[in-house]
C-alpha cells in the first residue's frame, strides 16, 4: 500500500466508527473514488518525433518549405513555398492541403488517390487537365501518416514565433553549427 491507500483505509475506518453503517460505507466508497482519480497520474507530452520523421525525411517537406518551415527550402525547389510558421490552417484543411496539393501551384498531392473521386476540393483530375498537383518528389503518404504529419505542424510548427537555436538543435541535432546563428530562447 502506498501513503494515498493507508490514508484512505484510516479515513474509513474512522467514517465507521462514528456514521451508521449505510452513511459510513457510502463515505469509505467516495474518498476511495476520490483518491483512485487523484492517483491516476497525467498523461505523458506527446511525442511528435515521428511527425518531424516524416516532415525532415519520408515526405521531405523541408525541401520546398525548410527544415524550420519558414519557406527557406533547398535552392534546387521550385520556389514560393508556404512559410508554415506563418499559416493560420486548422487541422482538416491542412490535411487537406497535403493530401490533394494545390491545384496550379507546385504543392503536390501526397494521396495516390488525389482526384480520382472528388474528395479533393470536389473536382477530379479531367476537371482539373494540367492544373493537377504534382505527384510530390519523394514518396506519398497513407492517411494516417498525414494525421501525424499535420500534429506535428499544428504543435511545432504552424504560427510559432521566430526560429531559435533551441528549435534547431531540437529539429537537426546539437552538432549543427549552423544552429549557432539563430537567436537563444528567451
Amino acid at each position: 500500500m502506498n501513503g494515498l491507500d493507508d490514508m484512505v483505509e484510516r479515513v474509513t475506518r474512522q467514517c465507521r466508527a462514528r456514521m451508521p453503517v449505510g452513511a459510513a460505507h457510502a463515505a469509505g466508497l467516495l474518498l476511495a473514488i476520490l483518491a483512485s482519480v487523484a492517483s491516476v497520474s497525467p498523461p505523458p507530452a506527446q511525442d511528435f518525433s515521428y511527425g518531424r520523421r516524416l516532415y525532415l525525411d519520408k515526405a521531405d517537406c523541408s525541401f520546398c518549405h525548410g527544415w524550420a518551415g519558414d519557406g527557406a527550402g533547398q535552392p534546387q525547389s521550385p520556389g514560393r513555398a508556404a512559410k508554415l510558421r506563418q499559416s493560420q490552417l486548422a487541422r482538416d484543411p491542412l490535411i487537406t492541403v497535403i493530401q490533394c496539393g494545390v491545384p496550379g501551384t507546385a504543392m503536390p498531392r501526397f494521396d495516390d488517390l488525389a482526384y480520382t473521386d472528388k474528395s479533393c476540393y470536389g473536382m477530379i483530375e479531367a476537371e482539373l487537365g494540367d492544373r493537377v498537383p504534382p505527384l510530390p518528389h519523394s514518396t506519398s503518404l497513407q492517411s494516417r501518416e498525414t494525421e501525424v504529419l499535420v500534429d506535428y505542424l499544428r504543435a511545432r510548427v504552424v504560427g510559432r514565433a521566430p526560429i531559435t537555436r533551441e528549435e534547431c538543435f531540437e529539429t537537426l541535432g546539437e552538432r549543427v553549427r549552423s544552429c549557432a546563428e539563430y537567436p537563444a530562447a528567451r
